[in-house]
């Protein structure tokens, strides 16, 4: 299922989660309503009690969703912004590599270009389908292994070489926070809450005695906007896959603006 999901667009995502939370909501209306009031306003309209036991309910539920859409915005937010550091420190890597002598210097452009290439080509599309592909780290290690290898000849290169394995290391970090996001997501148990929960609140509306056409417009409503915010939570709990989720750019523009100009033609 949550591959299906994921396969939609942004659109089409909010549609069906909409589209599914209305239909329940207008299906009750016509099926189970009328044995709420029978068993709810046996002698008259209760309708104060209902929404009484509903005001208090929607509050803590109201709370629950504004504080999973507050903690799932949270994780993407923290995982453009390491994505961005990430792709950052590899430029900057790319731009400090000029200071070593040949051939280590191409040797070692080519193996940032390779590894940029295959952060956008492979393994992005691997995330989207929430795998992990073990080819960057090999590309990575061989960095590693390529710096490592390098003993500096002067102060000056003494420096340089520091600073590089400094921004090699933060960007290993960021790289273990992007992987670590492809499967990091709400646990199951939360989901089961939100679920029930919804379908509680659409039972209040089940419950109440009004007419029929202020209960499917009020019903509509209320399950178009518990659609939208389950949408918005599913959206941005699966922050590198599905329709809305955070895209490989900022390697695609490093790999623009500072590498493509130095490979070699042909």
């Amino acid at each position: 299922m949550t591959e299906w999901l994921d396969s939609l667009s942004a659109v089409q995502l909010a549609a069906v989660f909409c589209g599914f939370f209305v239909a329940v909501t207008m299906l009750g209306i016509l099926l189970v309503h009328p044995l709420m009031r029978r068993v709810i306003h046996p002698r008259g309209p209760a309708n104060d009690l209902v929404t009484f036991m509903a005001a208090n309910y929607g509050l803590v539920y109201a709370v629950l969703l504004g504080l999973l859409t507050v903690a799932t915005f949270q994780t993407t937010k923290d995982l453009e912004d390491h994505i961005g550091q990430e792709a950052s420190s590899l430029g900057t890597i790319y731009r400090i590599s000029d200071g070593y002598p040949e051939p280590l210097r191409s040797d070692l452009r080519a193996l940032l270009r390779d590894y940029t290439l295959y952060v956008v080509e492979k393994d992005w599309p691997a995330h989207r389908k929430g795998h992990v592909l073990i080819g960057g780290e090999h590309r990575l290690q061989l960095i590693r292994q390529k710096l490592l290898s390098f003993e500096p000849q002067s102060k000056t290169q003494e420096v340089m070489h520091s600073e590089m394995l400094q921004y090699l290391n933060s960007m290993t970090v960021f790289r273990e926070d992007r992987l670590n996001s492809v499967s990091v997501n709400i646990p199951g148990v939360l989901w089961y809450v939100v679920i029930i929960g919804a379908g509680i609140t659409i039972t209040f509306f089940w419950m109440l005695h009004i007419d029929l056409l202020p209960q499917v417009i009020l019903g509509g409503i209320t399950a178009f906007f518990l659609g939208i915010m389950t949408f918005l939570i599913y959206a941005m709990d699966h922050p590198l896959q599905g329709a809305v989720s955070v895209s490989a750019e900022p390697f695609q523009a490093v790999y623009d603006q500072v590498m493509k100009w130095d490979e070699p033609a042909g």
